[in-house]
């Protein structure tokens, strides 16, 4: 039986219920219509977040919309579950195929205020982060696909990433791979 976007969602929330923002996750799939397409104002998102363990950096971009530095990543669509969104997502900005079992579970949750009239209509982003580890040798997005939502993009230090970063959440991410490479 196929899983369907909620019960995903549900589940992925129950596994990361200590983020701070979890109830707030629980409280809005009850709301339904969790895509953009079904609600433009308040939507559910995937981040993906490349980064080598090896070199212990992370693959970031100035994003053209947002104007900020930010990891790659987009909207879920109607009737995607976030592993189905995530797939199409990295088909979509990368250009490549990727092992969704070598990703692994999602491992943070954050909520993010949007406030941007003049560019879009949405208000919040429900955000479920995947942390994706790859070669920075053998990582290689395509850079027409990228082009069209990021001004640039590269691979940044810990430090370096930290000094363009600005946005919260993008932060909150920083701090989680900073966990994983004191582990590794």
């Amino acid at each position: 039986m196929l899983e369907r976007p909620e019960e995903r969602i549900n589940a992925i929330t129950a596994e990361l219920s200590e983020c701070p923002v979890a109830q707030e996750f629980f409280e809005r799939v009850k709301e339904g219509l969790l895509a953009r397409d079904e609600n433009p104002y308040t939507h559910f998102c995937v981040y993906f977040a490349a980064y080598d363990p090896d070199s212990k950096q992370v693959f970031i971009g100035h994003h053209k919309k947002s104007g900020l530095w930010l990891f790659n990543g987009g909207h879920i669509d109607k009737a995607e579950t976030p592993d189905e969104s995530l797939e199409r997502e990295i088909g979509e900005e990368w250009g490549v195929e990727v092992d969704l079992q070598s990703i692994g579970e999602p491992k943070l949750l954050t909520v993010t205020p949007i406030n941007n009239p003049a560019k879009q209509k949405c208000t919040k982003h429900f955000d479920i982060w995947y942390f994706v580890p790859v070669s920075k040798a053998g990582f290689a997005p395509d850079n027409e696909k990228l082009g069209t939502e990021f001004y640039t993009t590269g691979w940044k230090d810990i430090e370096e990433a930290r000094g363009l970063i600005t946005d919260s959440n993008t932060l909150k991410a920083m701090s989680e791979f900073e966990k994983l490479f004191i582990k590794s």
